[in-house]
């Protein structure tokens, strides 16, 4: 599937895309969750690999861009399989469709994500390049952005949405929290995790920021909700899309 998107994205002129995946069907995948750091370097790590028989993705997030010189992708996904709910880190070398498929979201020109070693966090995280796909002339309607440790999510995203034209903005994205509060339900207080945005996300006529989504603790509990402003702070990284509804 990986390949798929990558030729999909370079015949289209994009330099990377976010894309929901939410409806596919899949053939036996590998995934991780989060899990506790195993030297005194990280802040995380991730669990053993574990594999899918197979199952139709309720909710996902992938983040297409660049790694080594080749397309990668960052996918977080949300399923059922035998009775249990999962959220997890997809490994997209391992996916292959079990069905034919249709895919939506939005491809990204004059930018676009790159991986490469954050000594901070000593991750190779995705991190935000100049595209070279021609835009001039072209007026933006979106940015992409990621967020460092400890910034908070919410606050983020309000800041960086002011710069977008018009007077609304959805939001797609991944990553991770230490920790999270919602304005609807229970905090997560674990303060290792993956969370993914859910649709609806953005800033909406009403002039509220909604941010609902899903995040998996070390001790694989799920929450669900609206993300509370100063809430939310990144823990290793946040990776997001927004688009302006106006344009």
């Amino acid at each position: 599937m990986l390949n798929a998107l990558g030729h999909w994205a370079t015949n289209a002129g994009y330099g990377s895309a976010v894309l929901d995946l939410s409806g596919l069907h899949l053939a036996p995948f590998d995934y991780v969750m989060p899990d506790r750091a195993i030297d005194d370097r990280h802040a995380a790590w991730y669990s053993d690999t574990h594999t899918s028989k197979g199952a139709r993705l309720d909710e996902a997030v992938a983040i297409i861009g660049w790694r080594d010189g080749c397309w990668f992708a960052h996918i977080h996904a949300y399923w059922q399989e035998n009775g249990d709910a999962h959220l997890a880190h997809l490994l997209p070398e391992t996916l292959l469709l079990a069905q034919d498929a249709q895919v939506s979201g939005h491809g990204i020109t004059g930018a676009r994500f790159e991986a490469a070693l954050d000594p901070e966090t000593e991750f190779t995280l995705f991190r935000v390049k100049s595209g070279p796909e021609e835009i001039d002339g072209k007026a933006c309607n979106a940015l992409i952005t990621t967020l460092a440790p400890f910034t908070d999510l919410h606050s983020s995203i309000e800041e960086l949405g002011a710069a977008l034209p018009g007077s609304a903005y959805s939001v797609h994205g991944l990553g991770s929290l230490a920790g999270a509060a919602f304005t609807d339900g229970p905090p997560m207080t674990g303060l290792i995790s993956e969370i993914l945005l859910q649709n609806g996300a953005g800033l909406n006529a009403d002039g509220h920021l909604h941010l609902p989504l899903r995040t998996i603790d070390l001790n694989k509990d799920q929450f669900e909700g609206n993300a509370q402003p100063g809430g939310c702070p990144t823990l290793v990284t946040n990776e997001l899309l927004l688009v302006a509804k106006d344009r």
